[in-house]
C-alpha cells in the first residue's frame, strides 16, 4: 500500500473522474510505475474472514470482467531489494548479468602485463567512470535494478500458516 493510503483514513478523491484509469486504483497506486500488485497469500489467508470474502468478491468480479481478454499462463515473482547500479557490488553485479565498462568499449593488448597494463587502464580509462552494460543493453548509473532476496514472511504451507494482524480497533471487530 502507498504510504499515503497506509498514513491516511481519508477517502479517495470522490470528484468527477475526467479518465477511467485515473480512479481510487490509480491513486493508491500514487506516482509509482508498478504494474502489478504482488499479495503475500499468508497474508491474506491471516484476515478475518470478512475481509477475506470482501476481498474474494472484488477479485471474481475483477475476473469475470476481464474474462474476454487472453492472460499469462503464470508469473513468475520474487522478493528483491532495489538498488541503483552504481552501488552494486560485485556479486551483485555478477548475479544480475551486469558488466562494467571503463574503457569506452576498448580492451588492453593481451601482450601487457604488469606496469605497462597498468599505464594502458591508466590512459584509456573513462574519467566519468564506467558504463554499464546488460543483456546488451547500456544502463545508467542511476538506473535502479532488483537483486533477488530471501522473502521475510513465511510461505503459507497450505493454509496452516497464520500470522496474526494488528488491525485498527474499527477493523478487528
Amino acid at each position: 500500500m502507498s504510504n499515503a493510503a497506509a498514513e491516511s483514513s481519508a477517502p479517495f478523491s470522490d470528484g468527477p473522474v475526467k479518465n477511467p484509469t485515473d480512479g481510487p486504483i490509480h491513486e493508491w497506486f500514487s506516482l509509482s510505475y508498478h504494474n502489478y500488485l504482488v499479495l503475500h497469500r499468508t497474508l491474506m489467508q491471516s484476515m478475518p474472514t470478512d475481509w477475506q470474502l470482501r476481498l474474494r468478491a472484488c477479485l471474481e468480479e475483477l475476473e469475470v470482467a476481464f474474462a474476454h481478454l487472453e492472460h499469462p499462463e503464470a508469473f513468475l515473482v520474487e522478493a528483491a531489494t532495489e538498488h541503483e547500479v552504481r552501488d552494486l557490488t560485485n556479486a551483485q553485479q555478477f548475479l544480475l548479468g551486469i558488466t562494467q565498462d571503463w574503457f569506452r568499449g576498448e580492451t588492453p593488448p593481451e601482450d601487457l602485463t604488469g606496469e605497462d597494463l597498468h599505464t594502458w587502464e591508466a590512459e584509456h580509462e573513462d574519467p566519468d567512470g564506467p558504463v554499464y552494460h546488460r543483456d546488451g543493453n547500456e544502463l545508467r548509473a542511476s538506473d535502479r535494478v532488483l537483486v533477488p532476496t530471501l522473502d521475510s514472511i513465511p510461505h503459507y504451507q497450505r493454509g496452516r500458516t497464520y500470522i496474526p494482524p494488528r488491525l485498527p480497533v474499527a477493523m478487528s471487530s
